[in-house]
């Protein structure tokens, strides 16, 4: 089976999924924070658990439940990442909410390059271009495409 093409956005296209994007790395943001603190409590539970089994203190614990809701926040994490990509876009930082766009641009592949806090798309950058790399869309161009 042939891999399935890849979608590619017109600048005003990426533009108009920001706000839907937007709103779900918020969402993903606040449930990556969630599973950052079950996973640290979990840690240290675990850590206590083994203290106590090797000083021969044997406690009914809630260490199965723990580990059930950090798999729960993993699925949560997961179906909201798998909503962006399904979009045709690619996220590139929880963090910083970073999500790069595939476009066909003067004949060559770019992506269209926007995170959180941005009105709008102002950069893009290579494919083989670290993803840290972004580089402003002269006034010109984004004129031109609309994305102004």
């Amino acid at each position: 089976m042939s891999p399935k093409p890849r979608k590619t956005f017109s600048l005003k296209e990426a533009n108009a999924l920001i706000p839907e994007i937007e709103k779900r790395l918020k969402r993903l943001q606040t449930k990556r924070e969630v599973y950052t603190r079950l996973h640290d409590a979990l840690f240290v539970r675990e850590l206590v658990a083994a203290a106590e089994k090797t000083n021969g203190i044997l406690e009914n614990d809630d260490l199965e439940a723990n580990i059930h809701d950090l798999e729960q926040a993993i699925e949560d994490l997961a179906k909201d990442v798998e909503a962006i990509f399904e979009k045709g876009c690619f996220l590139r930082s929880i963090e910083k909410g970073r999500v790069d766009f595939p476009a066909d641009f003067e004949n060559k592949r770019i992506f269209w390059s926007w995170e959180t806090g941005e009105a709008k798309i102002r950069y893009y950058r290579h494919p083989k271009s670290p993803f840290s790399e972004r580089i402003a869309i002269p006034t010109g161009v984004l004129t031109s495409l609309g994305g102004k």
